[in-house]
Order: C-alpha cells, then sequence, then structure tokens
C-alpha cells in the first residue's frame, strides 16, 4: 500500500465517529415502573434516526443527581427525562443542555432555563370533546372541584364545554365532608352526566365511591380517572397510551434538536378510553364500541 493511500485511509478513519465519543441524547428514567418502561419502549421504537443511551435513577435523587451533574454540553445535545424523579433531578442540569421532559403530571418549575415537555394528564378539551361524542344526547356535565387545586381545570373545562355545546354546572367544595350536600345540589341541577377531574382533595377513594353510589342510584353516567374504578363501575375513564407518549416524545426530541420547540408544552395526543359494558348496559346507553379509542374492560 503506498503512501498516499495510507494518508487518506487514516484520514477517513479520523472522521469517523469514535466509540462513545458523542452521546448526543441522554434519556434518565426515574424508576423501572411499568409505566415508563412502556413509554421509553416507544421512544426506542420511534428513535432509529437518534443516536441515545437509556441511564436509569432506580428511584434514587442522589443518583439522579449525579446523572445529571455528569451530563456535558458538546457530549450530550439533549437530555430526555423520564417521570417525576427525573425531572426533578433535571434541575442540577447545565442549563445549556436543551430539556424535554414527559411522563410527569405537572410541569415542574425550572427557573432560568427553558425546558420542553409532555403531560401525561388526558387534556381537559379532549375529555369533554369525547364525552360529547359518546353521550350526544347528554349536555350537563356535573363536576366537584377544590379550588385550591383545580380552578385552573375548571376554566379551561367552562371554555371548552361551551365550544362542546355542553352546559357545566362546577361546584367548589373545600373538605370531603361537602360532599353528599353537593350531590343533592347537582340532583336539583338536573345534570345527567358526573366528570371528575384530578384533584387532591377528591383523591382519596372513599369519595369515588360516595361519586360512583350516586351515579348509580340517579342513573347517572360517571366518567371517572382510572382502569380501576371503570372495573368497580364508573361508566367510562380516559386514559393515556403509554407507547404512543413515548412516540409523541421522539417526535418533539427530534424536532428540539433540530432548534424548535424548546420550550413547548404538549398533551397525550392519543386517549384510550375504558368502557365498562355492564355499567353501559344498566345505564341504557347505545353501543359505545363503535368508538375505535374504546377498550371494554370488567
Amino acid at each position: 500500500m503506498n503512501i498516499r493511500v495510507l494518508i487518506i485511509f487514516f484520514g477517513l478513519c479520523l472522521m469517523l465517529p469514535r466509540p462513545g465519543h458523542a452521546m448526543k441524547v441522554a434519556v434518565i428514567l426515574s424508576r423501572s415502573l411499568t409505566a415508563y418502561t412502556t413509554a421509553v419502549e416507544g421512544f426506542e421504537v420511534s428513535s432509529a434516526s437518534l443516536e441515545y443511551r437509556v441511564l436509569n435513577m432506580e428511584g434514587d435523587m442522589e443518583k439522579g443527581r449525579r446523572i445529571m451533574q455528569s451530563l456535558k454540553p458538546g457530549k450530550t445535545s439533549l437530555v430526555v427525562a423520564v417521570g417525576t424523579e427525573a425531572a426533578i433531578a433535571a434541575k442540577l442540569l447545565n442549563s445549556t443542555i436543551p430539556l424535554l421532559y414527559t411522563m410527569v403530571f405537572n410541569p415542574p418549575d425550572f427557573l432560568h432555563r427553558q425546558a420542553a415537555g409532555i403531560i401525561i394528564k388526558p387534556g381537559i378539551d379532549a375529555q369533554l370533546k369525547r364525552i360529547r361524542k359518546l353521550l350526544p344526547t347528554k349536555n350537563r356535565i356535573g363536576v366537584i372541584y377544590d379550588p385550591r387545586y383545580s380552578s385552573g381545570s375548571i376554566k379551561k373545562a367552562r371554555l371548552s364545554a361551551d365550544r362542546h355545546a355542553l352546559i357545566l354546572l362546577p361546584i367548589a367544595i373545600e373538605k370531603q365532608e361537602d360532599i353528599p350536600q353537593v350531590l343533592l345540589k347537582l340532583t336539583r341541577d338536573r345534570v345527567d352526566i358526573l366528570w371528575m377531574v384530578i384533584d387532591k382533595t377528591l383523591a382519596h377513594p372513599s369519595v369515588f365511591y360516595l361519586l360512583l353510589a350516586h351515579s348509580s342510584k340517579e342513573g347517572l353516567p360517571l366518567f371517572g380517572l382510572s382502569s380501576f374504578q371503570v372495573k368497580a363501575g364508573a361508566l367510562a375513564a380516559f386514559c393515556v397510551d403509554f407507547p404512543d407518549i413515548g412516540n409523541q416524545t421522539s417526535q418533539l426530541a427530534e424536532k428540539i434538536l433540530e432548534g424548535k420547540n424548546k420550550d413547548v408544552l404538549e398533551f397525550p395526543r392519543k386517549l384510550i378510553i375504558y368502557v365498562n359494558p355492564k355499567t353501559q348496559k344498566q345505564l341504557g346507553i347505545d353501543d359505545l364500541g363503535v368508538f375505535p379509542e374504546v377498550q371494554f374492560i370488567q
């Protein structure tokens, strides 16, 4: 081999990426929860064009902080924090590294830096739009909430209700003991749907069973918050599709790496509507299986 060929050969070798030279995307997993790992699997399926590495905090905040502090500009082009713990640990991330958090319920407060995110709560407008589609002959929606925690959700719901020709009848409470009296008021207001929102005051299982008993007594469809509540007797619940959240995260990551959407906040694009067929039959509601988003659960 002559000297000119050798020079060209070694020159090309220097231009090739060296193993471990640059970790483009660091995916930081809070812990090995099924929801998180399922979302990461969805991310991996959609990330063929991305160079990434998954690092697991294993629920250890100190480990998470060390991971974040070890990531350096130039070697890491984007950090994807999966779950609340990873998002909190990301507060120690170098502010010049773009950050995308996903699989969290509420946007973390990142001071002095941009951060994009995907919230795993079903959007208010998306829920009301589907309620209108599922139950087109019913439009008076009763909802109980604590203003300390859910005033923002109710404000959005008022706007969405008008948009979808629904009548929202929200009643504010301060403590769980107010609920029986409030349910009587909803009966007097002739609501024909009960809808639950995520609310700290209403999070106790006993509150759900009060609403469930009332919905059964009055023949009202109850839209709960989880597949567990649907199994227990609620008519339906809107839940996120974790693999699709991973896909959505991958697509947003690509945009951020292109210099776009560095501070955007997104809600899930796809929802699964879990329906209890026994409750549906008891309420005399037409077949909901015609909707592709519906999955029956018993």
